[in-house]
Parts: C-alpha cells; sequence; structure tokens
C-alpha cells in the first residue's frame, strides 16, 4: 500500500488512478523477480514472504477501487438538492482482508447541522473501521468460539485481526438485526415430512449494581507483609466475608431469561427409520416468549407446517407448564414430549426419596431406568 505524508493538506491527498496503476504494476514486477531469484531455496520462507507480498498487492487493488470510486462520485447529485455543503476531503483507513487501506472522501455538510460521507453510504462501508468481508468472517467465528479464540484463529489466517473488544462490539452490532433477519429468512428447500421443534428457556449470568459497585471499589487492604501471590491469597481466604450458606436446590446465579427455540425436519428413509436432522434452525432472543412462539409459528408456515396442516408437529419441552400452554394453542394438533435430560433429572430426584444420597444403590436404581428411558 502507498504510503503519502499526512502533514499535506488532506484536500489535496488523492492519489490518480494512473498513479496507482503505476504501482500495481510495480508491485506486480517485484513479485515476479522474488519468485525467479535464484538463491531463495527455503520453500517455508518463500511462501511465507510471498504471502506477505500477495496481501500488499490485494491492498493496492482495493485502494485502486476507492480511489476510483471518489473520483467517479457524482457529487453533485447531492449538492443540487441545497441542503449540503461541499466539505473538505477527509481521508480514512479502513481494515480489509489484506490489511490496511487508506482512502480519502468528500464530507458533505447539512445546512441544518450534522453530515455525513455519501461515498461510504453508497459502497456499504460502516462508520467500525472494517470491511464488510471482515465483520462477517469475525462475527461467524465467534459464533463457533470464544471472542479471544476467534481473534487467535483469525490472525493465524491473515497475519492480522481485529481485537477481542471490537469482535465483541461487532457480534452486537449485527445482533440488533438479527431479529429482522429471522422474520424475513425464506424457507428451506427439501424439507422433511415430521417438523419437530424444541423449546427451552435458559438464564445468560448477569452482574447486579451491587456486585459491580463491589467490583469496580478500591481494594481493602488485608494487612499482609508479604506482597508474594501466595500470602496475598491466603490473607485473602482468611479475611474474606462469611457468605450465607444456600440450601439445596437455591440458584446462585443472576440472570436474565433468553428463549431458545430449535427447529428442523426428520425424513422417513428406506429403512423404515425417520432421519434428520433437516434443515436444523436454531433462534435465541430475550423477547417475551410469545414473540418466539409466533416467530415458530411463522416458520412452520413457511416450511409448509400450517395451521391446518395433517402432518406431523412435533414438539419438545422441559416440563415448565407456560410452554407447553402457549405452544398448545398455537400448533393445536401438535404431539408434546418431554425432554430426555430433563426426565433424568426428576428421576434422580425420585431415586433420592427412597435411597441415601450418593450411594451405590442409588445409582444402580437410576441407571436402570436411565436404561429404561
Amino acid at each position: 500500500m502507498s504510503n503519502k505524508e499526512d502533514n499535506l493538506s488532506k484536500e489535496k491527498i488523492q492519489l490518480s488512478v494512473e498513479q496507482m496503476t503505476f504501482d500495481i504494476r510495480s508491485k506486480c514486477e517485484e513479485i515476479i523477480r522474488f519468485c525467479t531469484n535464484e538463491s531463495k531455496t527455503d520453500f517455508y520462507q518463500v511462501e511465507q514472504s510471498l504471502l506477505t507480498q500477495l496481501y500488499q498487492f490485494g491492498c493496492l487493488f482495493m485502494q485502486l477501487f476507492l480511489i476510483s470510486c471518489q473520483t467517479n462520485f457524482e457529487y453533485s447529485d447531492w449538492l443540487e438538492k441545497g441542503l449540503y455543503n461541499r466539505g473538505k476531503l477527509i481521508g480514512r483507513t479502513i481494515k480489509t482482508r489484506f490489511g490496511k487501506v487508506r482512502y480519502w472522501r468528500t464530507y458533505l455538510i447539512k445546512k441544518k447541522g450534522g453530515g455525513f460521507y455519501p461515498l461510504d453510504s453508497f459502497i456499504g462501508l460502516t462508520s467500525d473501521g472494517f470491511s464488510p468481508l471482515v465483520m462477517s468472517l469475525a462475527t461467524k467465528l465467534s459464533t463457533r468460539m470464544s471472542f479471544s479464540a476467534s481473534v487467535l484463529i483469525f490472525k493465524s489466517f491473515l497475519g492480522w485481526s481485529p481485537s477481542s473488544e471490537a469482535v465483541q462490539s461487532l457480534v452486537l452490532g449485527m445482533g440488533r438485526d438479527s431479529t429482522l433477519y429471522m422474520e424475513q429468512a425464506e424457507a428451506p428447500k427439501s424439507d422433511g415430512e415430521v417438523l419437530v421443534i424444541e423449546v427451552d428457556g435458559k438464564a445468560t449470568p448477569t452482574a447486579r449494581k451491587e456486585e459491580l459497585e463491589k467490583r469496580r471499589g478500591k481494594r481493602k487492604s488485608l494487612g499482609s507483609s508479604c506482597s508474594c501471590q501466595r500470602h496475598r491469597a491466603k490473607n485473602k481466604r482468611k479475611n474474606r466475608e462469611k457468605k450465607k450458606r444456600r440450601k439445596k436446590g437455591d440458584k446462585s446465579k443472576n440472570g436474565r431469561s433468553i428463549t431458545l427455540v430449535v427447529m428442523y425436519t426428520v425424513k422417513r428413509g428406506d429403512d423404515g427409520k425417520l432421519h434428520g436432522p433437516i434443515n436444523k434452525k436454531v433462534w435465541g432472543s430475550y423477547a417475551p416468549r410469545k414473540v418466539m412462539f409466533d416467530w415458530a409459528r411463522n416458520q412452520a408456515t413457511k416450511r409448509g407446517f400450517p395451521l391446518e396442516t395433517k402432518k406431523r408437529i412435533h414438539i419438545v419441552v422441559d416440563g415448565e407448564k407456560c410452554l407447553k400452554k402457549g405452544l398448545s394453542k398455537l400448533f393445536p394438533a401438535a404431539t408434546f414430549a418431554l425432554d430426555i435430560r430433563h426426565l433424568e433429572e426428576k428421576i434422580w430426584e425420585l431415586g433420592r426419596a427412597f435411597y441415601q444420597e450418593g450411594s451405590d444403590e442409588l445409582v444402580e436404581w437410576v441407571e436402570e431406568k436411565r436404561e429404561f428411558l
């Protein structure tokens, strides 16, 4: 990527398409000379160096595209309306799959205050500072692994990565539009003949105001003369405030309820068994459960299972009465089943009424019922 002096007036900084074309050709010849250099014999070093040069090559092409867009963009379409005044040429660095790319675009000032960059809006660049492809890859990775792990994987393939904080912001930002996306998503093709819906509630951990104040407050002096980690921890345990012991079954997690809906179909094979899942979709939201139930109903209709359908719909829930009650109204002909894992919990609870907790008799009794289940 070509670097220009930042101390020049930004209004005058605009690389010409001809200059960029020359830089690209020069870079291409440089790569050719590199690959034909007889002194390069170590394949690992050549591959590593070539990858870096190809990324630089990609940055030049991206810069050529952005500068061409700025050169050809018709700002007159905006100025003729009389709502804007032409501002300065403002430089910006965008982080792409190839690396950082510098470009310039014109700022339009609203006569009633404020302003924006019409070029960014026209070509689909947001204020995040990342290209759409980078945002897409970073958010996809973070749905499969932790933010820190996604950063590591991203960096392993591209040589750089957004920070964990940036990835988290991207995920939360895209999450705002996820509801609209899920509502408008088209029905999958080649679906199965039986629709299965699984609904469950989960509580995502949250911190209360008192807990946050405790975390952010000034740490108490433990009165230790030694500053090593071992004795700091020992004194911390010694001076720790005693917490009220919870009774069995009490929940310590302070969480916010989220509803999860899993929807897929199964199809009967030549062996007579139902095979799947087919076209599985998972959707979770903090929205009220009624909203999630309505989404499941609309999706079922899209997938060929309307309210009056004769095809089989099977719903699996965790035993919470409000789930079955709400879904029964929207799926009156559906069959319901208790989730097997939640039923296992009840088996253990029932077994402790007959046998001592932790005993071999209890384990043997529960295993017998689980096998039957």
